[in-house]
């Protein structure tokens, strides 16, 4: 396990950045998870003048099944910081078309956009963890965690009462390298248990393969 745990939560947003910003060498496949935290990355990201130069492909790692105007939306908020100046002509953005209203057709469109252009597989993933331990949109006891031979799969989360779209496990742990970014002292017992060897979603992606933690001091166990 690579830790670093950074003494404030503007900190850790720059620190994952350069962590990001390093990785995205010409030609890499990155994926990015959506919600809150990583928002001030992605703006520092999208900041980034050298970065737009380079030829990246940019991945949403999951999406709530919204609509892209929805306040919701992964995609949305990385087009509107990541991408606030615009998708540079050298970047791809592969997201899950929600528009199509049908989880099962977003998720065979989003492969089929995989294959067409070419990805093998991710370089860098970025991930963060719920308070119930799950990553992307694999939740506990959700039958997304058991999913093996598909890139992505559409999965019915009960207990917020809402589809979802995401890459799946075996994508995550095939990565060259998985970010994980935990910020506030919320998530501070989730990293105590995963720590101790816990079988959160979070565990079951990132365990035993290379993966780098950035947290702030308050997330820390």
């Amino acid at each position: 396990m690579n830790l670093r745990i950074f003494e404030s939560k503007d900190e850790l947003m720059r620190g994952t950045a350069r962590a990001i910003a390093d990785h995205a060498i010409d030609g890499a496949v990155i994926a990015l998870s959506g919600g809150s935290t990583p928002v001030p990355v992605y703006e520092i990201l999208g900041r980034d003048d050298a970065l737009r130069e380079r030829r990246i492909t940019w991945i949403v790692v999951d999406e709530r099944y919204v609509p892209e105007t929805d306040t919701q939306s992964n995609s949305a908020m990385i087009r509107r910081t990541l991408f606030a100046r615009g998708i540079a002509p050298a970047h791809r953005f592969l997201r899950f078309k929600t528009e199509l209203n049908d989880p099962e057709a977003t998720v065979q469109e989003f492969e089929r956009e995989w294959h067409e252009l070419g990805i093998e597989k991710l370089d860098t993933v970025v991930l963060g963890v719920g308070d119930d331990g799950h990553t992307a949109s694999l939740f506990p006891g959700t039958d997304a965690l058991n999913v093996e031979d598909k890139i992505a799969t559409a999965v019915f989360v009960q207990e917020l009462d809402m589809w979802r779209v995401t890459i799946t496990k075996p994508v995550i742990r095939a990565a060259g390298v998985r970010m994980v970014q935990v910020a506030g002292e919320s998530k501070r017992e989730i990293l105590r248990a995963v720590r101790d060897g816990a079988d959160y979603p979070i565990a079951q992606a990132t365990a035993g393969v290379e993966t780098w933690w950035f947290l702030d001091r308050a997330a820390a166990p």
